[in-house]
């Protein structure tokens, strides 16, 4: 950490001195470009950690279509259904009386 605060000294010697404003503004702008794109990368983490947890890993949906008549919406994975016409119902046979 002593090399750190060394190399800060000697920039500062360098530069701060002759101008310490403009050195001042310079190295704001540099805080807050830094801080701008750490604050953007943890966004972007969160961002994936959230997508993982809404759709679970191995379990892909795919497009589902259905067809006929009053089809009910099916969703899975790739899988088409087709519905046929029902069958008629079935006839009431009259009771005979015992």
């Amino acid at each position: 950490m002593d090399w750190f605060i060394k190399g800060l000294k000697a920039l500062y010697e360098s530069y701060g001195t002759a101008h310490p404003k403009l050195s001042m503004v310079v190295v704001a702008c540099l805080g807050a470009a830094l801080f701008a794109g750490l604050w953007s990368f943890a966004a972007k983490q969160v961002a994936k950690d959230h997508q993982a947890l809404a759709i679970p890993q191995g379990q892909v949906s795919g497009p589902a279509a259905t067809s006929g008549n009053e089809s009910p919406a099916v969703t899975g994975n790739g899988n088409t259904i087709k519905y046929g016409e029902s069958s008629p119902p079935p006839e009431n046979k009259p009771h005979t009386p015992k």
